[in-house]
């Protein structure tokens, strides 16, 4: 079933949204702009993931992002008439680090199908997710210097600590410079890449693999890969301590942790 957003009257909605068991497709659907993000899709994107998360029992096993058309996202729409005005700007930087939280904190593992560009905003879209499958010709960039901006998502940690320093500093520094799914899957950002066209279906695949699982275990398991990342090994070991023993009460409700115990 796919359910249109809020939309003008005789137009298509930004946002399209699927569902197919435990399995939730999120489409970006604005494919003449190349799918680009505007302040209205931001919160709407933002809105729909969050009414995932609030479901309780109906939670989806695991959610999926995608874009129209044969391309991802080309980033944040610079064609809206205030682009330019500081305060506008402000709501919409807003709305992108409501968005990469909310993504953060949803119980369930996020999966990117990429095909064709993931720029600028895209990017980082695509890097909030836990896993990106993409098609083996998508490019990725980071063009923000050149339309007078630097990116604010995330971006460039993630490619830092994903990719290296290196391809970091190609994507965000040479102008119009883009980088091949094939080659960010070699430095590891980039978990699967499959022939042109084929993204979507490899990550629906994918996600209603993961889905199949225990859902309390599940949610652990995203809460871990992403708390412990950033950590040293002694606190990411803490954090691991406390997510096996969230998955065991859950198993066993009537065999509290004991504090300290491994």
């Amino acid at each position: 079933m796919t359910t249109p957003e809020t939309a003008p009257q005789g137009e298509p909605s930004p946002l399209l949204v699927e569902r197919n068991g435990r399995v939730t497709t999120l489409t970006l659907n604005r494919p003449h702009l190349r799918n680009a993000m505007s302040t209205a899709l931001l919160g709407r994107l933002d809105h729909e993931v969050r009414k995932l998360t609030d479901q309780g029992g109906e939670t989806p096993g695991a959610l999926v992002l995608t874009g129209a058309g044969g391309t991802f996202s080309s980033g944040a729409d610079t064609r809206e008439p205030d682009w330019r005005d500081l305060s506008r700007r402000a709501v919409r930087r807003a709305h992108f680090r409501t968005l990469f939280a909310t993504l953060h904190e949803a119980p369930f593992p996020v999966v990117a199908a990429v095909e064709g560009y993931a720029l600028g905003g895209g990017l980082e879209l695509a890097l909030a997710c836990d896993l990106v499958v993409a098609g083996e010709g998508a490019l990725f960039g980071l063009p923000e210097l050149g339309v007078g901006a630097v990116p604010g998502g995330g971006a460039v940690h993630s490619l830092v600590r994903r990719a290296g320093r290196g391809v970091a500093a190609r994507m965000l520094l040479i102008p119009g410079e883009r980088v091949r799914a094939d080659e960010l899957a070699r430095l590891g950002a980039v978990e699967r890449t499959v022939p042109d066209g084929g993204a979507l279906a490899e990550a629906q695949a994918v996600a209603a693999s993961v889905a199949a699982g225990d859902p309390a275990l599940l949610e652990a398991g995203v809460r871990l890969l992403r708390d412990s990342g950033h950590l040293d090994r002694t606190a990411a070991l803490g954090v691991e301590n406390g997510y096996w023993w969230q998955a065991a009460s859950a198993a066993n409700r009537d065999s509290p942790p004991p504090s300290g115990r491994l």
